[in-house]
């Protein structure tokens, strides 16, 4: 029987890879990278100039984003032959969100780093006190502040596609998915807050709930893998059609 023993391993470690991509961009990304990770933008603040005294540090941060979104889409294609087989909506809803969505969300969040820390060097190295870089430079961080919860809703929308795929099936111990709804319930919350500017400083406490949700299932899914019996039963659930469909042409009369 086909356990999916290396769907649960890459997928597995492609999850794990993907958090700890961004944790360590936030890390390294320096003040503008970290500010808008944290939900906290930065206010009255020379954006243009911090962003070239970080540019080497914000370069490095927007190359992990860059890692952490190939990971994370990567790790729905090995989800999805295992998922499919307890429900194709929710294994669409999964790759649809949490793949191709949410990896645009991220690519684009990796170009407009990169952008604004272009457009920070070449004000510094002007030295003109150029409006209109001050102006492109302001919206390209109001763009990418703007889209942290906008791209937080979509990726709870696919993480809630798995998370109940993973409790109807029990692939993965339900305490695991319990823990995932939990998660998503605060992260929401914490997005919905930023989305209407209403955050009061706990949001990003908010958000950590479903981080190490998210490393302890990566680490399950390497160490121990699908649950056999659920998987059996996946298989068995999806034999009962053929073998009644060939029961009923076996029952026709030649």
């Amino acid at each position: 029987m086909n356990t999916y023993r290396k769907n649960a391993v890459i997928a597995g470690t492609l999850y794990f890879l993907g958090t700890v991509f961004g944790v360590l961009g936030a890390v390294v990304g320096g003040e503008v990278l970290t500010s808008i990770i944290s939900g906290k933008p930065l206010v009255g603040v020379d954006i243009l100039s911090l962003a070239a005294a970080n540019s080497s540090r914000l370069t490095a941060g927007s190359f992990l984003i860059f890692l952490m979104g190939i990971s994370l889409v990567a790790m729905t294609i090995f989800l999805y032959p295992v998922l499919r087989k307890a429900s194709k909506e929710l294994a669409m809803g999964m790759v649809l969100f949490r793949g191709a969505l949410e990896g645009v969300f991220y690519f684009l969040s990796t170009l407009t780093f990169l952008t604004l820390t272009a457009v920070g060097n070449t004000y510094v190295t002007t030295g003109a006190d150029s409006a209109v870089l001050q102006t492109i430079g302001n919206l390209l961080y109001q763009f990418v502040s703007l889209k942290a919860p906008v791209s937080s809703i979509i990726f709870l929308i696919g993480a809630t596609c798995i998370y109940l795929a993973f409790y109807r099936t029990r692939l993965i111990p339900r305490w695991l998915s319990v823990w995932g709804f939990i998660g998503v319930a605060t992260s929401l919350a914490a997005a919905l807050l930023n989305f209407f500017h209403m955050d009061p400083g706990i949001g990003f406490y908010l958000e950590m709930v479903i981080a190490p949700q998210e490393l302890a299932m990566a680490v399950w899914l390497i160490v121990k893998g699908f649950n056999p019996s659920a998987i059996a039963a996946l298989l068995e659930k999806r034999e009962i059609p053929k073998k009644m469909a060939q029961f009923e042409r076996d029952s026709l009369p030649a």
